[in-house]
């Protein structure tokens, strides 16, 4: 009941909003630009500041991928005559709704643009200000760029352009038979066309096509290692960032073996599963209504929702491969876009699973609560497919971070570590130290607890009427975010308040990365920030007095190197792709 009162809570917020950000400027008045689909009318929004930007939204870059071009590599849009009205976001792509697993929103024809911008071009002159494109998280099931949780206000008081893009996500995005009949990274391949469309037409919209930074974050900081790592992207962007995300994470290309589930999939949908051409043929004449349901119905119920399965691969056999090796080898041997890198996590990533589960407990006792094992290796760690004894692996970690002692209200820091670590630490820290062998990478660590912190933790509670977390664990999950955008569904923030120097100082990082390819800013004092080594490892931890420190989290890290599992982020045998343990 209180995820429903909550999905309720954020919708009528989200609806309140939009009817209150209704830009009043008249017709006449409203920004043209012709990009090469076609002329866009788009309109004038103010700036967190007051300043005036102009924003273009729901513009198609592909063509929408149904019937035949499901599961297929989306195909640019082919342009449209007269003037498109461009000032609304498209539809979300098909996904379960956030916080009630089950119910399918969105819509199969959903690959959208929005372009935000400060200036543009005039017959006085052209304009070339860098550009930042967003890659939304949601775990490659969920998500999108509108600005109901993206809103570009803060971002805009900073001369460069935003622009933010759906994929497809879920069985529609990385639907695969583990072969060449559907290869998956659909998602991802929407992804790279997106960017693809940046370069061609950004430059209308007073954007330079050679200083395009792509960021995001969860799955969105996975996608930009992906993307980093992908042929496909080559010469598409000149800086990345990832925020809490990486390519070798557990959530993203992790190795299991997706065709399984496709056989499965189809099974229950009542398709001929005697080949991959079959279930693939079947699948494409299946309603998006069946195709969902189906998932609920192979769904275990984990404590964070609906479980993933289908994810980011590596795609060797496809015709168009994406990811075409191993991410672990290809950031080895530096066959990736080499560009300046900013890849970092927040300090205490793992009081998001935390909040959930006890938002989402029953009779007031969350799934931690238990000691266990096949609950800890199956739900809570999901280490069931990468170690031989999953529960022993399981047990172990547990007596690592928690000894032998029960999670109460007393040890849920330390919870909060074994989160932070399997989700995040181990592999965001082996992306790090294995790119920067070939390409300037600078890591960060985002512990903010002071004057002007903003908390997606303490705003779920407050949505959730009290009933998530209300105890302060420190920097979760997703509260980057709020630094950088300014979601609808926030409290309000006043100018030059303490919030609003974190904002800034945030904001300014991250713009003049995207200007320079280098980390800076002057709204506090910061030491300079040198680019991580192997024998350095150094990073900076983001706060409101920015300090240098070094070999972040190494014991905790050591002991997930020394386990028995067989992770995609850790050294693989040659010809296994896994380690020797």
């Amino acid at each position: 009941m209180a995820a429903l009162r909550l999905a309720r809570l954020v919708a009528l917020l989200a609806a309140l909003s939009a009817v209150l950000w209704t830009p009043a400027a008249s017709a006449r008045n409203d920004p043209v630009v012709a990009t090469q689909g076609g002329a866009l009318s788009g309109t004038t929004l103010k700036s967190f500041l007051g300043n005036s930007y102009f924003a273009f939204k729901g513009i198609p870059y592909a063509e929408s991928p149904v019937g035949e071009q499901r599961f297929r590599l989306p195909r640019p849009h082919p342009g449209w005559s007269g003037v498109r009205t461009a000032k609304t976001h498209g539809p979300k792509c098909v996904q379960f709704e956030i916080f009630k697993p089950g119910v399918t929103v969105g819509n199969e024809d959903c690959l959208f643009a929005n372009v935000y911008t400060p200036r543009l071009p005039s017959a006085q002159g052209s304009v070339r200000l860098p550009v930042l494109v967003w890659i939304h998280g949601g775990g490659f099931v969920t998500g999108e760029g509108d600005a109901t949780f993206y809103g570009p206000d803060y971002l805009l008081d900073q001369q460069v352009v935003l622009v933010t893009v759906n994929y497809r996500v879920g069985p529609f995005g990385f639907f695969t038979t583990g072969d060449g009949s559907a290869s998956g990274n659909y998602g991802l391949h929407d992804q790279t066309l997106a960017l693809q469309w940046v370069k061609d037409n950004i430059a209308v919209f007073g954007g330079d096509p050679e200083r395009v930074t792509i960021f995001g974050e969860s799955a969105g900081g996975a996608s930009i290692g992906l993307q980093v790592l992908s042929p496909r992207a080559r010469g598409l962007f000149s800086g990345a960032i990832s925020q809490s995300g990486a390519s070798m994470c557990s959530f993203a290309a992790d190795g299991e073996v997706q065709g399984e589930v496709a056989q499965k999939h189809a099974a229950l949908l009542g398709c001929d599963t005697s080949s991959s051409d079959a279930i693939v043929d079947c699948l494409r004449k299946m309603s998006v209504k069946d195709i969902m349901a189906t998932m609920n119905d192979m769904a275990v119920n984990t404590p964070l929702g609906v479980k993933i399965f289908y994810k980011p691969r590596v795609d060797t056999e496809a015709a168009v491969p994406f990811l075409p090796e191993d991410p672990y080898v290809a950031l080895r041997e530096g066959h990736f876009n080499r560009v300046p890198w900013m890849n970092g996590f927040n300090h205490d990533e793992g009081v998001f699973n935390i909040a959930m589960m006890a938002g989402m407990a029953k009779d007031g006792r969350p799934p931690y609560a238990t000691q266990d094992w096949t609950v800890w290796s199956r739900d809570l760690l999901e280490i069931t497919k990468v170690a031989a004894d999953p529960e022993a692996v399981a047990e172990q970690i547990y007596r690592f971070y928690l000894g032998d002692d029960a999670v109460t209200e007393d040890n849920l820091p330390a919870l909060v570590q074994l989160f932070t670590d399997r989700g995040f630490g181990a592999c965001v820290s082996s992306e790090i130290e294995l790119a920067s062998a070939h390409t300037p990478v600078y890591k960060y660590i985002l512990d903010h607890t002071g004057a002007g912190r903003q908390s997606f933790t303490t705003i779920m509670n407050m949505l959730m009427g009290g009933k998530g977390l209300s105890k302060d664990l420190g920097v979760g999950h997703a509260d980057d975010l709020f630094y950088l955008f300014r979601p609808m569904f926030a409290p309000p923030v006043a100018a030059n308040s303490a919030e609003h120097n974190m904002i800034k100082f945030m904001v300014s990082i991250w713009t003049n990365f995207a200007r320079n390819g280098y980390p800076s800013q002057d709204v506090v004092p910061m030491p300079s920030w040198p680019a991580f080594t192997p024998d350095n490892q150094q990073h900076m931890q983001l706060n409101d007095q920015p300090t240098l420190d070094r070999d972040a989290f190494s014991e905790r890290l050591a002991f997930w190197k020394q386990l028995n599992i067989n992770e995609n982020w850790r050294k693989p045998l040659s010809g296994t792709g896994r380690e020797e343990l």
